[in-house]
């Protein structure tokens, strides 16, 4: 059981550090995308190079968002297996602050 709950653990803290760049390179695509479509409508060229940035924002959306979802599914079952801390939100435990002391 221990075994189990390190094992999840682990994979918790896995799949926050490659969701975390996922996110981040969403956002820099995203970026990327929408400079290279103004500087495309502003210096109208035929470049189209605006397409394969918006294709990859696109597939980084998607991943993201298959990795988030992945991602709350094991906080979940880490928290249900009592291998983790609640959510700090959870009405069944009150926040620190919100304890006596």
């Amino acid at each position: 059981m221990e075994q189990h709950q390190r094992g999840a653990r682990f994979g918790l803290r896995r799949i926050d550090r490659v969701t975390r760049w996922a996110g981040m390179a969403l956002c820099w695509s995203h970026a990327t995308a929408i400079a290279l479509t103004a500087a495309e409508a502003i210096l109208r060229t035929a470049a189209n190079w605006w397409v394969a940035a918006w294709a990859l924002t696109a597939a980084l959306l998607i991943s993201w968002a298959l990795l988030r979802a992945a991602q709350k599914g094991l906080f979940h079952r880490a928290v249900g297996s009592g291998g983790g801390e609640a959510h700090p939100c959870s009405p069944e435990e009150p926040a620190d602050y919100d304890r006596a002391a």
